[in-house]
């Protein structure tokens, strides 16, 4: 059976423990913590995310985006232009929200940020440098201070929307699921496994579930090491 859904995924993982007494909430917990830990260890092209901010010197700060995971790159972008009304969507933010396509005018200008900690950042006045902060990411600029203005661009990895989430009617089927059921199945496997109290596939699942994952990641960085595109390799519908 092809797992390409919540409720196939569901199915497959009452069956793969040999279990028909669980309860759908019950295996919906699984899938939940399943997906938080896929996330905790995956760092792969897929999940990145490129996200626009117009900064202003007031609060010289970029609020975190929904679903963040991790930084890769925030630079300073400098002046450019939108495909969609460039006279009205004159920064990056608002031409992604007219969904546009923002061009540089000059990519030599841009400026990469340097992530230092907190107390690195408040005692020191370090140029073009950011920390977190509760919910943001607060900026200094060319001078060190805290008055970083303009066209910022954050790369990060961020997690996709959880499986079973309907969005007009539609389930979404989010990256993890569509091209790599196996991670999350022996992931929820894994902790099904573990809520049975069967220790022996409890570490047999897991076992499976690491190893997908360090091919996938070690993949990632031999791909980018070699200037390569990643690209998975989709297995057989037997599930």
């Amino acid at each position: 059976m092809a797992i390409t859904n919540q409720a196939t995924l569901r199915t497959a993982v009452a069956d793969w423990l040999n279990r028909t007494d669980l309860t759908v909430a019950q295996l919906d917990l699984f899938i939940q913590m399943a997906e938080a830990k896929i996330y905790e260890e995956l760092r792969i092209p897929p999940l990145e995310k490129l996200e626009g901010f117009s900064v202003a010197q007031s609060n010289s700060s970029i609020t975190i985006p929904s679903g963040f995971l991790e930084v890769i790159e925030l630079r300073n972008v400098k002046v450019g232009s939108c495909s969609v009304s460039p006279t009205t969507n004159t920064s990056r933010a608002l031409c992604s929200a007219a969904s546009g396509t923002w061009t540089d005018a000059d990519k030599d200008d841009d400026v990469s940020l340097r992530r230092v900690d907190g107390k690195a950042f408040h005692n020191n006045k370090l140029t073009n440098a950011f920390t977190r902060e509760l919910g943001n990411f607060l900026l200094t600029d060319k001078n060190g201070e805290q008055k970083a203005d303009g066209e910022y661009v954050l790369k990060y990895y961020k997690a996709d929307d959880a499986i079973g989430t309907v969005v007009s009617g539609t389930e979404v089927v989010p990256y993890i699921l569509a091209s790599e059921y196996e991670t999350v199945l022996y992931s929820a496997l894994a902790i099904g496994s573990s809520f049975l109290g069967n220790i022996e596939d409890e570490t047999r699942y897991y076992q499976m579930f690491l190893d997908k994952i360090t091919t996938l990641n070690d993949k990632a960085r031999d791909a980018e090491l070699k200037g390569a595109t990643f690209s998975q390799i989709y297995s057989e519908a037997l599930i």
